[in-house]
């Protein structure tokens, strides 16, 4: 039996086990995993090492390779990558790694400590533009205080395998903290002078629609931490607000094309993942309107459409949780060029969103992971690396044909 059909077995009976015991948890679908693989073993095939994240994958218009690139993480969240082609990789669990292009991993010391319960611990980083002469990067995560938390931003220079100088450029007030352990957000993107970033409703829904409350917002920092003074709203005490546009529930992916547009992904409740263009000031609707449903299956709202609300430019329904995205602008795939990189989370792919002149006009599955798709980046030579969890790990995709 050739190497692509025994993954595509593996796949086929991962993913029907989940759907017969109805789990999608990162717990219960590491243990699936390892049952199905444990079981195929046993009956006489044998897998080369890391075969599994080694294989062809065939798209629309290009054959393509995923090969395993860095394992022995928890839950790897955000990646970025380093002018020296290394990459710094966020582990859920509170440690950030620098990731050499040989997969070796060096642990960065100078974290603060993290909140790291449900969906809160450190989450995202970026590298600031002007990295060769000054080594800032940023870090997102959940800022314990006692036990409530809240998504909190902090720049500090990476030298060697330490941080230092380390500074938080953004924390709510005590106020805003919750015992809650969902939706801190959170994702960046820096465009010119500007750092933005996302955080999520807290589960407190109608927050979303309240320019007092930090969450359920994209807010905009200059990338030293002060607050512009062109941002569109005032805060409680009369001074300019951190808040770019609100109304969104759990925004986990972001991403600037080169011509300036910003791209979000929203994790949305039972169905209704959105795609949306964000812009300065305006209100995405969170929860007056949406096209879900709470889990349970009872309403969230009567409406999908609200004057003065805006529309996504694309609402995955069915859910298929929607985490990271990347907007593709490399010459490795020209095919690809201004299209979305998707994850998915419960289904487990990676998906390529089909984008023309702001408009989705289709998608096209292009990586079936057997595992969670937490986050997608670009290298500058356009290789894509895609985070999984369960067991926790990156694999890199490429042309069939390119070096790498």
């Amino acid at each position: 039996m050739s190497l692509t059909s025994l993954v595509n077995i593996i796949l086929k009976l991962i993913k029907t086990m989940k759907s017969i015991l109805c789990i999608h948890s990162t717990m219960g679908t590491a243990i699936i995993n390892y049952m199905v693989i444990f079981l195929i073993m046993g009956n006489g095939f044998v897998m080369p090492e890391d075969s599994f994240d080694n294989r062809p994958l065939r798209t629309q218009n290009i054959n393509l390779q995923v090969k395993s690139f860095a394992t022995g993480f928890e839950i790897p969240w955000g990646m970025a990558f380093l002018p020296d082609t290394s990459m710094l990789v966020t582990d859920l669990s509170g440690v950030l790694f620098r990731v050499h292009q040989n997969g070796k991993k060096d642990k960065i010391k100078g974290l603060p400590d993290v909140y790291y319960r449900g969906q809160g611990g450190l989450l995202d980083v970026e590298v600031h533009p002007d990295y060769f002469e000054n080594n800032y990067i940023y870090i997102s995560y959940s800022q314990p205080k006692g036990k409530t938390a809240f998504t909190a931003i902090a720049r500090a220079q990476l030298i060697g395998n330490r941080l230092q100088d380390f500074n938080v450029i953004y924390s709510a007030k005590s106020k805003h903290f919750s015992k809650k352990s969902v939706h801190f957000g959170s994702r960046f993107a820096i465009w010119d002078d500007y750092l933005f970033f996302s955080i999520g409703d807290r589960g407190e829904r109608e927050e979303a629609q309240d320019l007092n409350k930090p969450n359920g917002k994209i807010h905009r920092l200059h990338l030293d931490g002060r607050i512009p003074k062109d941002n569109p709203y005032k805060s409680e005490d009369g001074k300019t607000s951190t808040i770019w546009c609100y109304g969104n529930r759990n925004p986990q992916g972001l991403d600037f094309t080169k011509d300036g547009i910003l791209w979000e992904s929203e994790h949305g409740p039972r169905g209704g993942d959105e795609l949306n263009i964000i812009e300065k000031g305006l209100n995405y609707g969170w929860p007056k309107i949406t096209y879900g449903i709470n889990y349970i299956g009872t309403k969230i709202s009567d409406y999908t459409h609200l004057e003065g609300m805006e529309q996504p430019v694309w609402h995955w329904t069915p859910s298929i949780a929607v985490c990271g995205i990347k907007v593709y602008e490399n010459d490795l795939i020209p095919s690809w060029y201004g299209d979305i990189l998707a994850t998915s989370l419960k289904y487990e792919f990676l998906e390529r969103v089909i984008i023309e002149d702001g408009i989705r006009t289709g998608s096209e599955k292009i990586y079936d992971a057997g595992s969670r798709v937490r986050d997608v980046e670009i290298c500058p030579r356009g290789f894509v690396y895609v985070a999984l969890e369960d067991p926790g790990r990156i694999v890199k995709i490429v042309p069939l044909k390119a070096e790498f």
